[in-house]
């Protein structure tokens, strides 16, 4: 938690929130340029909230980690990671949402029924290669979703 991380190069920065005995705690985990998985940081706050993610941010930067080469950073969705990512590692830091916390977030507005189907069909999508195509089956996805559930306005590709 306090060792230096000059000599890192990341791929990726993975930030999420986790509850430990009650507790949220922000945890910071790098994806280096050569696929191996490091734990950087923990930090606990009462909530996923900017304040506790700016710090830990911030105490990885002072640590050394350099990620003026470009990393990209991927976070559950909360508006205050990304705030934090924005201040903290500037604005054009590229930012991607986890896909498999989309994939609950998309799941949890369907009937239990419907959710094994859509699953299958949301990871046939990602896998594949050719953006247009993938982007053609989640939007016939997302429109076989809304029917699911009518008047739900939440699910989208």
């Amino acid at each position: 938690m306090a060792r230096r991380l000059d000599d890192i190069r990341l791929a990726v920065l993975m930030l999420d929130g986790i509850d430990l005995k009650g507790r949220c705690n922000v945890v910071a985990l790098g994806v280096t340029t050569q696929g191996v998985k490091i734990p950087l940081g923990l930090w606990e706050g009462s909530t996923e909230n900017a304040a506790v993610a700016t710090a830990l941010l911030a105490d990885l930067v002072d640590r050394g980690l350099n990620v003026g080469q470009g990393v990209l950073c991927v976070l559950d969705g909360a508006k205050a990671l990304r705030k934090a990512v924005r201040d903290v590692l500037g604005a054009d830091t590229p930012v991607q949402r986890c896909i498999r916390h989309k994939e609950r977030n998309v799941l949890d507005h369907l009937p239990e029924r419907d959710r094994p189907p859509v699953k299958r069909r949301l990871r046939a999508a990602w896998k594949l290669d050719d953006h247009a195509a993938a982007l053609e089956r989640l939007q016939a996805l997302a429109e076989r979703a809304r029917a699911l559930t009518p008047g739900c306005r939440g699910v989208a590709a």
